[in-house]
């Protein structure tokens, strides 16, 4: 049986995946783990239409993925690192790789199925 903390986890983290199940934001959030980069650079580096950037870079925003600010006239995204490491965690948390989950599955070892 699942727990309703582990059920609330997948489910928070199911929906951060719907995020990330979309090429060019993985594509996006690739470009930005390099450094800050303006939403006409992504779009051109990524092969898409501004307004299709601008799409994605929204969506990841709200999903706090991504961080946004003015340099003059620009607007620069950057990855939101800490978001995305949480991200990474609770994926590695819930896949058993690490945390309870894991302990619970080394012990469970014995079973012959």
């Amino acid at each position: 049986m699942i727990s309703t903390l582990t059920r609330d986890e997948a489910e928070r983290l199911a929906t951060d995946l719907s995020v990330l199940a979309e090429p060019h934001r993985l594509l996006v959030l690739r470009h930005l783990r390099r450094g800050a980069r303006s939403a006409g650079f992504l779009a051109a580096a990524v092969g898409m239409q501004s307004s299709l950037a601008s799409h994605h870079l929204t969506v990841l925003l709200e999903a706090g993925l991504v961080k946004r600010h003015r340099k003059g006239h620009f607007l620069c995204y950057t990855a939101n690192r800490s978001a995305v490491r949480e991200l990474h965690n609770r994926l590695g948390k819930l896949a058993g790789t690490t945390g309870a989950v894991a302990r619970a599955a080394a012990e469970m070892s014995n079973d012959p199925c």
